[in-house]
């Protein structure tokens, strides 16, 4: 099986293998029985979309990896959850200071693939193609990262995620209409909160990403 692995930047991706540029795709040099080879973005949805849609073309599988803030306790700094669905959550209009979502506001029909409603799902989860054994958790991709009171508590009240990242919807969006297989793997490097980088556990995270990544590889049959 040929896999390959998304992040942001290379810092989110431990696995061993040539020096990452931005948009190539180079081979993981781990010695995995799949070919496994690493593709860097760059941060946002929208060259993710690009990078990825440039780059898929004769791969099986994708598994996006990175960190993440979680909305909830219930995720320990440090551990590693799996998206099973996803939203652009800054979509939408701004009607006299209440946001509205492109479904919500009627520029998105209620079920246009590859959305349901505002939400991305990964369908190839439950068909158990691959052994995730991980926290099943909702995500919001935003372009820009929630560092405040006023607008944690508006991205909570309006898409009740468990998780935010900036570029997973992406990953959800280009992999259902390309029809192919994916996973999206966070790992939580900090709760979101108002910002305060010190409070980051980000080589914790990264640590417990890549070692969650191998197993998985490796479970591949």
């Amino acid at each position: 099986m040929k896999i390959l692995i998304v992040s942001a930047t290379a810092k989110e991706n431990g696995l061993i293998c040539s020096e990452l540029s931005k948009g190539i795709a180079a081979r993981i040099k781990e010695p995995f029985k799949h070919d496994v080879d690493a593709l860097v973005t760059g941060v946002g949805a929208v060259p993710t979309t690009f990078f990825l849609t440039r780059a898929i073309d004769g791969y099986q599988l994708v598994i996006n990896i990175g960190i993440a803030g979680s909305f909830k306790p219930d995720y320990p700094l440090g551990s590693v959850v799996c998206v099973k669905e996803d939203a652009f959550g800054d979509y939408g209009i701004d009607e006299r200071g209440t946001f509205r979502s492109l479904a919500e506001s009627n520029l998105l029909a209620k079920e246009e693939f590859p959305f349901h409603g505002d939400t991305l799902v990964n369908p190839w989860l439950r068909d158990k193609f691959i052994e995730v054994n991980l926290p099943m958790v909702r995500g919001v991709t935003l372009s820009t990262a929630s560092g405040s009171e006023e607008r944690i508590k508006g991205i909570k009240k309006y898409w009740n995620a468990d998780i935010e990242t900036m570029e997973s919807a992406s990953v959800f969006y280009v992999c259902n209409l390309l029809g192919v297989k994916f996973v999206c793997l966070r790992a939580i490097s900090n709760l979101i909160e108002p910002r305060d980088r010190s409070k980051w556990e980000f080589e914790k995270a990264v640590n417990s990403l890549t070692m969650e990544v191998r197993n998985i590889i490796n479970r591949i049959s």
